[in-house]
């Protein structure tokens, strides 16, 4: 996907070894950036850590947490 257009239901890891998690993604500044929301609290987040989406086992996309 080139750029999101709508909020869309995705797994995400914000850790290589860790445990995909639900998140609803959701396109702001016209697509380019995505406001992630976690279905749990997830711990120690951190500005310039990777967030990657899936859709099962398909990548879908990322992005650096700003």
């Amino acid at each position: 996907m080139d750029i999101l257009e709508a909020p869309m239901e995705v797994e995400a890891k914000i850790r290589y070894s860790a445990q995909p998690q639900k998140a609803l993604i959701e396109p702001i500044d016209g697509g380019h950036k995505i406001k992630v929301t976690f279905k749990e609290n997830q711990r120690a987040i951190t500005k310039g850590q990777s967030v990657v989406f899936y859709d099962g086992d398909m990548v879908l996309g990322g992005g650096v947490i700003e």
